[in-house]
């Protein structure tokens, strides 16, 4: 099927991709969403694509003027290193094919430990094997330019938001504080630790899509100020465990997931801020104040903790 949409989003059935369909619908667009599965969300058109795919990919942007790399991978360092590189070149390919604007959305795994806040002048220099799958990319969509490639990159911190699975914040903390348990936050609960709300995320990449003056650049997604781990567990009302290194490199004997997480503990071990003044600034928008986007996040945690709850 191809889509004839002028907004495509690349991996629209994960968090951020269907943020950033809920934000083009919200200004009119009729978008088209590219998945491994058929979107449920309203007013799109929906593409069943393998981004891993070539043919696909181009056949998804095929007339489109902006296409939203949003897509996630698994979170491993193999598969990272692996399919990282090939959704990255398919999604070039197609846009310099087809004369798309390629909005990519990006973490800051890139930067690595930074002295600082974070902003979009920080230097690329990652210490971790993620990061430096991700610097990679950077690279290989700058040198894209050579071939006419329009791309801009939107940037976000560490996100979480309602139905945000794969937010670790989420995970850990808000959907067991729904549920009546502790929430838990990793390595090191009173360092600041900016938190991206994940329909300011949506916004964010509609608006860069839909703005000529945003092209091109970097931009930081709006990102309210950092708190500690501590102090959104306690906004969240409840009380916050803490996971330390011990904890973790024990869990990583037996789960995958913890065994990923250790490489990015200097992300949690020393403050992690993030500054969006630039893109606030520019265009005038604001984060969601973290209260608010906890109440909204543990609102729509709730209905599943209770089903699980009755289930037992």
């Amino acid at each position: 099927m191809t889509a004839t949409s002028t907004h495509v989003v690349l991996g629209g059935n994960g968090i951020i991709g269907r943020e950033t369909v809920r934000a083009l619908v919200e200004h009119g667009e009729a978008p088209a969403s590219v998945g491994r599965r058929a979107s449920t969300a309203q007013g799109v058109r929906s593409v069943i694509g393998d981004l891993l795919d070539p043919a696909a990919v181009s056949l998804a942007l095929r007339g489109a003027e902006v296409a939203y790399l949003t897509a996630g991978l698994p979170y491993s360092s193999r598969v990272w290193a692996e399919q990282w590189p090939i959704v990255i070149r398919n999604a070039i390919d197609a846009a310099v094919e087809h004369g798309t604007h390629l909005v990519y959305f990006d973490n800051v795994y890139a930067y690595g430990l930074v002295d600082g806040a974070m902003t979009e002048q920080t230097a690329i220099d990652p210490c971790s094997k993620k990061g430096r799958v991700r610097a990679s990319a950077l690279q290989t969509l700058a040198a894209a330019s050579d071939r006419g490639l329009d791309v801009t990159t939107v940037r976000s911190a560490d996100f979480y938001g309602p139905g945000a699975t794969t937010s670790v914040f989420n995970s850990f903390a808000l959907d067991k504080i729904a549920a009546g348990k502790t929430g838990t936050w990793l390595f090191d609960a009173d360092q600041p630790h900016s938190l991206t709300y994940t329909p300011d995320i949506g916004d964010a990449l509609a608006l860069v899509g839909r703005t000529h003056e945003a092209r091109g650049g970097t931009w930081h997604v709006p990102t309210a100020p950092a708190l500690t781990g501590r102090q959104y567990i306690e906004l969240a009302g409840g009380r916050a465990g803490v996971m330390g290194n011990t904890m973790m490199r024990i869990g990583s004997l037996f789960n995958s997931a913890a065994r990923e997480t250790l490489e990015m503990a200097y992300q949690y071990t020393a403050p992690y801020v993030f500054d969006s003044r630039a893109f606030e600034t520019t265009f005038g928008v604001a984060a969601t104040p973290v209260a608010r986007g906890i109440e909204a996040s543990l609102a729509a945690a709730r209905p599943t903790a209770q089903r699980a709850q009755l289930a037992v």
